[in-house]
C-alpha cells in the first residue's frame, strides 16, 4: 500500500470543484437538451469517484439520459473528469449511444468498462482547468458537460426500428384480446361500454380502446382508455388502464385524490392530469407465458380490478 496522506487543502478542492460544477451545469444554454443537476443522489460521492448524477432531456427527440458527472479516481480505470452513461440506469437509449457516439474535440470516448460508458474531458484540458480562476472553471466546465451531453442526446436518438411481421401479429391479436377483455368483464361495482368509433383508440404509442366506465347505480360515468402504452420516449410502458382529467373534468379529483393501491396494478399519478393502472411487472409475466385462455382470463381480471377502484375512489371522494 502506498504511504498516506492527509492533504487537506485538496479535499476542499474538491469541494469548490462540485460546487462550481452545479453552477455550471445550471448555466447550461442548449437548444438541443435541457440539463437537470441531481446533486442528492446517494451515488453521487464514493471511495474513488466525486461528482453528481445530472438527467439530459432531448428538447425535441424525447430522449432522457440520467449521467453522472465529475471526477473518478480508480486504478483500475482512467483517472480524469468524465461524464459516464451506466447501463442499468439506461438499459433503453445505452446500446444506441455507444454505437452511434461521434468523435469530438471535446471529449476522449472511453469503453474500456462493459457496464458503463464515458467521455473524459481530454488531459490537456483537465490540467488547463485547474490553472483557471473560479468564473473561467466554470465555464470550461459548462461546456465540456453540454458537448457530452448533447452529443449522447443525438447518438441516443439515432436508434432505428426492428419490426417483424410476426411481431406485427402480436400487436393486432393484443388489440383484439383488448376488446374482447373489456367487453367480456363483469365488474362488482362497474359497467363498461366501448366507444369502437373513437379516433383516439389507436395512436402513436397506444393502442387500446376508449369507453365509458358507470357505476352500477347509474350515478356517475367517466370516459376512460384500456390497452397498451409504448412510447420509447417516456416511462413507464405496459398494459394499463387510465381516466384523464382532460375527459372527466368534474369528476377527475375524487378518482385522483383516493385511488389505492392495488396488487393488480402499479399506481401512476406521474402526469397530474393522468390515473394510470399499470399491469405489474410479475402480472405480465405471468400474462406472457400463459396460454391463450389464461391470457384473456388475466385481462378480464385485471381491467375489471382497475374499473372497480376508480369506481370506488370515486365514491370515497363522494363522501
Amino acid at each position: 500500500m502506498e504511504k498516506l496522506k492527509l492533504d487537506i487543502k485538496a479535499l476542499q478542492s474538491m469541494q469548490r470543484f462540485g460546487d462550481e460544477l452545479e453552477i455550471a451545469i445550471r448555466k447550461i444554454q442548449s437548444e438541443i437538451a435541457d440539463f437537470e443537476v441531481i446533486r442528492d443522489a446517494k451515488d453521487c460521492i464514493g471511495r474513488h469517484w466525486y461528482g453528481m448524477r445530472c438527467r439530459v432531456n432531448g428538447k425535441e427527440t424525447g430522449v432522457s439520459l440520467y449521467l453522472h458527472i465529475g471526477l473518478i479516481y480508480f486504478p483500475a480505470t482512467k483517472y480524469g473528469l468524465m461524464v459516464e452513461l451506466d447501463e442499468q440506469n439506461n438499459g433503453g437509449v445505452y446500446r444506441a449511444v455507444l454505437d452511434h457516439i461521434r468523435e469530438n474535440p471535446a471529449y476522449v470516448i472511453n469503453r474500456d468498462e462493459k457496464e458503463y460508458f464515458k467521455l473524459f474531458l481530454p488531459d490537456d484540458k483537465f490540467e488547463a482547468i485547474s490553472a483557471k480562476e473560479g468564473t473561467e472553471q466554470v465555464q470550461m466546465l459548462g461546456e465540456f458537460v453540454r458537448n457530452a451531453g448533447e452529443e449522447m442526446v443525438k447518438a441516443a436518438s439515432k436508434e432505428g426500428f426492428s419490426v417483424t411481421y410476426s411481431q406485427m401479429d402480436d400487436a393486432r391479436n393484443l388489440c383484439f384480446a383488448f376488446d374482447k377483455a373489456l367487453t367480456e368483464a363483469r365488474g362488482e361495482k362497474s359497467e363498461v361500454t366501448v366507444n369502437y368509433a373513437d379516433k383516439d383508440n389507436f395512436g402513436q404509442y397506444a393502442s387500446g380502446y376508449r369507453y365509458y366506465l358507470k357505476d352500477k347505480n347509474g350515478k356517475v360515468s367517466f370516459y376512460a382508455y384500456f390497452g397498451a402504452i409504448f412510447s420509447y420516449k417516456k416511462q413507464p410502458c405496459g398494459i394499463f388502464a387510465e381516466i384523464d382529467w382532460f375527459s372527466n373534468q368534474e369528476e377527475f379529483d375524487k378518482v385522483y385524490e383516493n385511488i389505492a393501491e392495488s396488487s393488480w396494478y402499479v399506481l401512476s399519478t406521474k402526469e397530474p392530469r393522468f390515473v394510470k393502472l399499470f399491469m405489474t411487472d410479475e402480472l405480465t409475466e405471468k400474462f406472457n407465458q400463459a396460454e391463450y385462455d389464461e391470457q384473456i382470463d388475466i385481462l378480464k381480471e385485471f381491467v375489471k380490478n382497475c374499473n372497480d377502484n376508480m369506481i370506488n375512489a370515486w365514491e370515497k371522494g363522494e363522501k
